[in-house]
C-alpha cells in the first residue's frame, strides 16, 4: 500500500476539522476525495503533506509512519503536493520554474526509476518547450496549474497530492488537466486527488472517498456510488 491514513484528528483552533479520517491509496492507484466545500478535503491534503499538524492519528507512506513530518522531509521521501492555489513563482521563468522542484539533500529518495527531468516534463507538456523563458504570471490559468504539476513532478514523487486542479479553468483547460493527470498515472504515480468536477473525478478514479463535514461518509468504488443515488444526494448534491 502506498498511503495509508488511520484516525486523524485535526483542529485549527478549537475547530476540530477532521475528525477520525481514515484514507488509503494503493500503489498505482487514483483515489478521489469529495464533498461539498468547507468538508475537509483540503485540509485531509496539508495533513498528509505536513503542512498541518494532526492532533491524533497515523499517516503511514510505504509502510513507514510520517505523521509528524514537516512538509519538507514529506516531500523528500516521494510525496508531491499540488496546492489548490498553485502557487507558481510568477515572476520565474517557466523553466526556472520546473527546477525549483527538484529535491536534494539528505533523505531525498531517488530510486531512478522513473525519474523525471526537464525533457521528460517537455514530452508530457509540450508548451513549455516553446515557452521556457517565459515568466510564469503571463500563462494562462490552464497553464499555471499544469507548471505546478510539472514542477511537483520534477521532485520524483511516488504520490501526488493534487488539490482541485480543474478549479476556474475554461472547459478545454479542464480536459487537458484531466487528461495529464491519467498520463501520469499510467507511469506509476499514485494520485490522490481532490476534485469539485465530479464527472472529472469519477472518470479518473479508481476508487471514490465523500466527506461529510469533517467526518468520512462514504467509500468505494465508482460503481458501488453509481448505485447509491441517496449517497451521492447527501455528500455531493447542493
Amino acid at each position: 500500500m502506498q498511503l495509508e491514513v488511520k484516525d486523524l484528528n485535526t483542529y485549527y483552533g478549537e475547530s476540530h476539522v477532521l475528525q477520525d479520517m481514515s484514507v488509503a491509496v494503493n500503489n498505482g492507484e487514483i483515489v478521489a476525495l469529495l464533498g461539498r466545500n468547507g468538508m475537509g478535503k483540503s485540509t485531509t491534503l496539508k495533513s498528509i503533506m505536513g503542512l498541518v499538524k494532526p492532533k491524533s492519528g497515523s499517516i503511514l507512506f510505504q509502510g513507514k509512519d510520517i505523521t509528524n513530518y514537516p512538509p519538507y522531509k514529506t516531500a523528500k521521501i516521494g510525496i508531491g503536493y499540488v496546492p489548490e492555489e498553485r502557487r507558481i513563482f510568477p515572476n520565474l521563468s517557466v523553466i526556472d520554474n520546473l527546477k525549483m522542484g527538484i529535491k536534494h539533500g539528505a533523505g531525498f529518495k531517488n530510486t531512478g526509476r522513473n525519474k523525471w527531468t526537464i525533457d521528460r516534463i517537455f514530452e508530457h507538456f509540450p508548451f513549455m518547450k516553446a515557452r521556457t523563458h517565459q515568466k510564469g504570471a503571463l500563462l494562462s490559468g490552464g497553464e499555471q496549474q499544469m507548471l505546478a504539476i510539472g514542477r511537483t513532478l520534477m521532485g520524483n514523487p511516488d504520490l501526488l497530492l493534487v488539490d482541485e486542479p480543474t478549479e476556474g479553468l475554461a472547459p478545454v483547460m479542464v480536459q487537458e488537466v484531466r487528461d495529464i493527470l491519467k498520463e501520469i498515472n499510467k507511469t506509476g504515480v499514485s494520485i490522490l486527488l481532490v476534485e469539485h468536477n465530479l464527472k472529472v473525478a469519477m472518470s479518473l478514479a479508481n476508487r471514490v472517498y465523500l466527506m461529510g463535514k469533517a467526518h468520512l461518509g462514504f467509500t468505494g468504488t465508482k460503481a458501488e456510488l453509481d448505485a447509491r443515488p441517496d449517497i451521492r444526494a447527501k455528500y455531493l448534491e447542493v
